[in-house]
């Protein structure tokens, strides 16, 4: 990633700075749950890995120890010359709403954030092509098997101009390509579950990707409809198991 983002310590800064007890309180009313992983909290490789609360001192301080000072010792003056790009769809209004909260919260510590809209399609473009700073994204599914770890994460799932990959961030560790090798291949479950915890410790600490919440998933149906289990990832797989009485 590109400076200031290239630091960890500034992307560690950046999530201590986001109350997303408060984004999920007001903005998804109460229709959410934090989330330490990409991994749902009811998988069997599930870890929290190092986590982050809300905490506007320790985003400061991390920011100092970056080597990237309040110019005047007494806040909120911003820590970088110029901002930082946050892209979303300007089709996603939610996700417009979610940059616009978090761009406060980061000015409050220094950090100076421009929210980018292009369309949906120049979007995606931009994002497989690594022409972001900070892009928002939502998954829908996907994710109930721990192999997602590959797909966001390993330098094999990097996005070229003839593969339309998924480690849209770019992140590249040889130490977790191997760990992620090596619990793709295993068949031993306790074994990948450990495995799939140095990964996330990894990620966690590094943060390619900062996950914000896992969203309730709400279904609608007439009182016909019967047999309705939602995988926690979202996914729409269980409209297969679905009955109808009549």
């Amino acid at each position: 990633s590109s400076a200031p983002l290239d630091n960890v310590k500034v992307r560690q800064a950046s999530a201590y700075a986001i109350d997303r007890e408060g984004m999920i309180k007001n903005l998804l009313l109460g229709y959410g749950k934090i989330a330490h992983s990409i991994i749902p909290e009811e998988s069997w490789s599930y870890t929290a890995g190092q986590t982050y609360s809300y905490d506007p001192a320790m985003s400061k301080k991390l920011l100092d120890e970056a080597g990237f000072k309040d110019p005047d010792g007494d806040g909120p003056q911003m820590r970088f010359p110029k901002p930082i790009v946050y892209k979303v769809s300007g089709s996603s209004t939610a996700g417009r709403n979610y940059a616009g909260v978090i761009q406060n919260y980061l000015k409050v510590v220094g950090i100076p954030m421009e929210i980018v809209t292009p369309e949906q399609n120049t979007f995606f473009d931009e994002l497989r092509r690594g022409n972001f700073q900070i892009a928002y994204s939502q998954w829908v599914g996907g994710n109930q098997d721990p192999i997602f770890y590959k797909d966001l994460f390993a330098t094999s799932e990097i996005p070229t101009e003839t593969r339309a990959s998924r480690n849209r961030s770019r992140y590249s560790n040889k130490e977790l390509d191997a760990l992620l090798e090596e619990a793709v291949n295993t068949f031993d479950r306790q074994k990948a579950r450990d495995l799939y915890a140095r990964i996330q410790a990894i990620v966690s600490r590094d943060l390619p990707v900062f996950p914000l919440w896992y969203q309730a998933n709400i279904v609608i149906a007439r009182k016909n409809v019967n047999n309705i289990h939602v995988n926690a990832s979202g996914d729409w797989g269980f409209v297969r198991n679905l009955t109808v009485t009549n």
